[in-house]
């Protein structure tokens, strides 16, 4: 009988087999010959040193959607509030009081509610500056921690606000400071099996390496971590995603369904369901948006198989229609409570035009709030990203307050549990209560010979 430990090594030899041959098949295609390469790739800085690490044995590397606009990564969740881990105390104090420029780094601003711009500057030993003397290799943030005497677990520490919770969302940034590249298997090979110069094999790696990346995740606070959501760069939507408008207002996507051409075609039983959709009573009532190729007929009375079933069942015979549809709830200040519910309908063949949300009466939804823009959002359904879509403000006007997307789905807010972990990238705002902080990802500053022979004359 065959063992089976080698029965799996046969397999791994015949997948080694597999990717060898597809390797030296992709050597002969494109890989050379090798001399344009030099010439490409000499303005292009050396990589920090030769380590290549293989994506499959880094458990801290997600791999990148191409086009994502709100980028997700799961987490393991937790019990409510489990912040146990982030309060075992150092036994060797944290020194890290100098920042080298030259080196990568990221900068916070707290941009908001204070009578200065407070800034602070991450390197890869942590905060700098930090008064934190707990264990957590992550940069902590929260208000004061009082229960444990001599304890201090954030790194950042907002003034005192019952909306910010004692620890409160943290910023995960080990993978950017990492001087050891990851690199795809398979590109890995083909690097370690053709013979080219060290330096070129640097350089090429650069082109192939994982991008160095940022998170933060929420940790379970009562009143949630948010996101800026920018006017020019559209946001896709997902179920279960909770968003911030105003100084109390929210809406959370109840039902997202995409296109699918190979579906159903629109027809009486699809009418049948908007219609009865449109009429339910009030704590049901949908308010629908159609796109303007969709004309509504008249139907006189909803036919009774469709009346039988629940909302959710209703949902679900629309997704067997190629149709794109949207159903967005709001809730909190300013939101007329019988219009809270309310369906949008997309197009197959073109981009619907932007659905609206703000304060002014020409928008689809209208929130009666002083703290909400005349145009505070918009929605759509757009062929590019086959998806529905926000953005934030106008055409060339952002909102006054800006449009906010919760780390936490709505099911983790509700339970208080850590939401996955986010990327962010340079620029991005997060909204913690009423306090604004802004990341900036900065390289460092790379000096290449000329700068060091300028130096070295005028010294």
């Amino acid at each position: 009988m065959r063992n089976f430990e080698d029965e799996i090594q046969e397999n791994q030899n015949e997948l080694d087999s597999q990717i060898n041959r597809q390797i030296l098949s992709y050597i002969q295609l494109g890989f050379q010959p090798f001399e344009s390469f030099s010439l490409i790739l000499d303005n292009i800085p050396l990589i920090r040193n030769d380590t290549f690490i293989e994506e499959e044995h880094n458990p801290r590397f997600f791999p990148l959607a191409g086009a994502q606009l709100f980028r997700d990564r799961q987490s393991p969740r937790e019990k409510s509030q489990n912040i146990q881990k982030y309060l075992e105390k150092r036994t060797i104090p944290i020194q890290n009081n100098k920042l080298n420029l030259k080196h990568p780094y990221l900068k916070v601003t707290q941009l908001r509610n204070l009578n200065i711009n407070h800034e602070y500057f991450i390197n890869e030993f942590g905060l700098v500056d930090s008064q934190k003397n707990t264990n957590s290799a992550d940069i902590l943030i929260g208000r004061q921690y009082r229960q444990i005497p001599d304890i201090i677990p954030n790194d950042i520490i907002l003034p005192e606000d019952r909306a910010i919770s004692r620890i409160h969302c943290k910023i995960v940034c080990d993978d950017y400071f990492r001087k050891a590249q990851i690199i795809e298997p398979f590109f890995l090979k083909v690097l370690k099996l053709i013979e080219l110069p060290s330096q070129i094999k640097k350089r090429i790696s650069q082109f192939l390496e994982k991008p160095k990346i940022v998170q933060i995740q929420d940790l379970g606070s009562t009143f949630g971590t948010y996101l800026r959501i920018f006017r020019s760069g559209p946001s896709i939507l997902q179920k279960d995603q909770k968003f911030s408008i105003g100084s109390d207002t929210y809406f959370n996507i109840v039902f997202n369904h995409r296109q699918n051409l190979s579906l159903k075609q629109i027809d009486d039983e699809w009418y049948n369901i908007i219609k009865h959709l449109s009429t339910m009573k009030h704590s049901q009532k949908h308010e629908i948006h159609f796109s303007e190729l969709i004309v509504q007929p008249i139907i006189i009375e909803v036919l009774d198989q469709i009346k039988s079933l629940s909302i959710e069942n209703l949902y679900k015979k629309l997704t067997e229609y190629e149709i794109p549809f949207l159903v967005v709830k709001f809730s909190g200040q300013g939101v007329d409570i019988n219009k809270s519910i309310n369906l949008f309908l997309g197009q197959t063949k073109s981009d619907t035009n932007d659905f609206f949300v703000g304060r002014g009466a020409e928008n689809n939804i209208k929130i009666n709030s002083n703290t909400i823009s005349r145009k505070q959002c918009r929605l759509k359904y757009t062929q590019k990203y086959s998806a529905w879509v926000i953005n934030d403000g106008f055409q060339d006007r952002d909102s006054a307050n800006g449009t906010w997307i919760s780390l936490q789905t709505t099911e983790q807010s509700e339970k208080k549990i850590e939401s996955n972990l986010i990327e962010i990238h340079h620029n991005d705002e997060i909204k913690i209560g009423d306090f604004i902080l802004k990341l900036e990802l900065l390289k460092g500053i790379k000096e290449g010979i000329g700068h060091k022979i300028n130096k070295f004359l005028h010294d």
